[in-house]
């Protein structure tokens, strides 16, 4: 793939003729802290506002967020809010699908920054490469040492953060990925392979990107377009939010087996090793042994691969980010377990912890 591809955009003088109209579609849920910095971001992209509109559907916040939406609405008449009383995203994104008028769907978070030419780029680039979604990479970010942590634990090599979350610069500037994080769509490739799982309360980008590429989609990532996430403020929400990643990707193999890879179980079976060790420990020596070692090698791998880590920044970091680790992978491995678990038993008394997004 040529290196500069995504930097071939039209001249300025016919981007307002040339360029499609964009329907910008963002779920959100309680996001008073940045839903105003997003919407004014999105406000100043430099894509022509006659050739975009904003849908953002709100999943019956409980806090500032559809005022400050309101707020914004006065003097845009490109900005519009819509219901989803679901509260999920997936539902939200498929609600703001079916009112689009755009012939190009970009997905936004309200947890996200945006650089000012995020939408053009992707719109762009998506048209040149014949693509059918593309997107650009995240860089953690955060105040305080908690989100500085979490966001350094992004970046370990025994984290899980998957492509999208690593804003890496590869041998190639465009390349083409798995999933990638937002995306680009044509409309009616979206409605036409079903739009978002609805099912799926988390991992139904993964679920989508899956379906597209088996009906021969390609999917291209852009490296050098960084997008700002705003990692989560606490170890006890890092761990839910992958506990619910863990949770819904056994939905997401169970439906696409082919879409599953070893490093999908490694947590779980992780987990079940611990837990079981724990369990048989007061009867047994060989479990106790099995405990106390099997946490005694993790920890130490943790310790070490996030000490080196450290190196070139800010050492007191270092138990931060071996917390964060703990917390993703134990966080994801249980949800996983559970996950397997509810597809083979059916409901169990947990299932309200996962049938809404966390933020």
């Amino acid at each position: 793939m040529e290196a500069g591809l995504e930097k071939s955009f039209l001249p300025q003088n016919e981007i307002a003729r040339e360029l499609p109209f964009v329907s910008i579609i963002m779920p959100v849920f309680n996001e008073e802290r940045y839903i105003g910095g997003i919407l004014d971001a999105v406000l100043k992209q430099d894509y022509p506002s006659e050739r975009m509109e904003i849908i953002v559907a709100d999943g019956a916040s409980t806090d500032q967020t559809r005022d400050i939406i309101v707020s914004f609405q006065r003097g845009h008449g490109n900005l519009r809010l819509i219901y989803n009383p679901d509260r999920i995203v997936s539902t939200g994104l498929n609600r703001a699908i079916g009112c689009a008028r755009g012939e190009i769907i970009v997905r936004l978070d309200g947890h996200c920054e945006y650089p000012k030419d995020y939408l053009r780029r992707v719109v762009l680039l998506r048209e040149r490469l014949g693509a059918d979604s593309v997107g650009g990479t995240l860089v953690p970010i955060g105040s305080g040492y908690i989100q500085s942590a979490i966001g350094a634990a992004y970046y370990s090599p025994v984290g899980i953060g998957g492509t999208a979350l690593k804003a890496v610069d590869g041998v190639e500037t465009v390349r083409e990925v798995d999933a990638v994080h937002g995306g680009c769509w044509r409309v009616e490739r979206l409605r036409k392979v079903g739009g978002f799982d609805e099912e799926m309360v988390r991992n139904q980008d993964d679920e989508l990107s899956f379906r597209l590429r088996k009906a021969s989609g390609r999917i291209y990532q852009c490296t050098s377009i960084k997008v700002k996430y705003h990692v989560r403020d606490s170890f006890k929400k890092l761990f839910m939010q992958f506990a619910q990643y863990g949770y819904w990707k056994v939905r997401v193999v169970k439906k696409h087996p082919k879409q599953a890879s070893a490093r999908h179980f490694v947590p779980a079976l992780f987990v079940l090793f611990i837990t079981g060790c724990a369990l048989a420990a007061p009867f047994t020596l060989y479990a106790l042994y099995g405990l106390s070692g099997g946490l005694g090698i993790y920890l130490s791998v943790l310790g070490v691969v996030s000490f080196l880590q450290t190196a070139s920044k800010d050492r007191k970091l270092w138990p931060g980010i071996v917390l964060a680790l703990c917390s993703m992978h134990f966080g994801y491995g249980g949800g996983f377990v559970l996950g397997w678990v509810r597809s083979w038993i059916g409901p169990l008394p947990t299932d309200s912890i996962f049938e809404r997004t966390t933020r």
